[in-house]
């Protein structure tokens, strides 16, 4: 999840793009895994 949140923090990597780094097999799972652990989806977390 760390991991997660400090790709997220750079504006120059698309989310689809940090759900590959992360090896998710898709971003539509890496965004329902992330909103379970961190309560919210990392559009949202981006926004924060």
């Amino acid at each position: 999840m760390l991991e997660a949140k400090l790709l997220l923090d750079n504006p120059a990597l698309s989310i689809a793009e940090i759900a590959d780094e992360l090896n998710f097999s898709d971003q539509s799972f890496f965004g329902k895994y992330f909103k379970r652990l961190a309560g919210m989806s990392p559009k949202e977390y981006r926004q924060t």
